[in-house]
């Protein structure tokens, strides 16, 4: 059984993303056990899921390349600072960054944007320019402009251009 998650623990997603635990709450109607959670780095969703769906798994069957055990993984003191560490875009030994690379990975306008949303505290120059570079644009100003444009950019394709396709 594996521990329950409190408030202010960090875990990481299967696919990358960032969560920070705001609580574990019980549904009024059901009685069932919900983690309430948001993204650690921005205040525009929080996010509620049954506990033991949080604590389950990864479904094999559905993402069979995943590496991770487990949907959530609790992140350690060493994740946080590994990840808030790797600033830049490529690293010394010729490496994409991570954060870099899940973005370029990603299939959709909505998980480009997820993924930009973790990138906010690695982000500096080089990272943004590739991503302006990859989404065809072109960002002048300091790192906190690139980022607020290129999120801008990112949120207004994904509003328009995912309703384009719906129709």
């Amino acid at each position: 059984m594996r521990d329950m998650p409190r408030p202010g623990q960090v875990y990481r997603h299967f696919k990358g993303n960032i969560y920070r635990i705001i609580t574990v709450a019980v549904h009024s109607e059901t009685g069932e056990a919900l983690v309430i959670y948001k993204r650690d780095d921005t205040e525009e969703k929080s996010y509620a899921r049954p506990l033991d769906m949080f604590l389950s798994e990864v479904d094999r069957k559905k993402y069979p390349d995943v590496k991770d055990k487990y949907r959530f993984t609790l992140c350690t003191e060493d994740d946080l600072s590994g990840l808030e560490g790797k600033n830049g875009a490529v690293s010394s030994e010729g490496e994409l960054n991570p954060l870099l690379e899940a973005f370029l990975d990603a299939d959709t306008i909505s998980d480009k944007l997820d993924r930009f949303y973790d990138m906010r505290k690695a982000s500096d120059d080089a990272m943004l320019d590739y991503v302006a570079t990859s989404l065809d644009l072109d960002v002048k100003g300091t790192v906190e402009e690139k980022y607020a444009e290129l999120l801008r950019a990112l949120k207004a394709r994904e509003k328009y251009e995912s309703s384009r396709l719906r129709r």
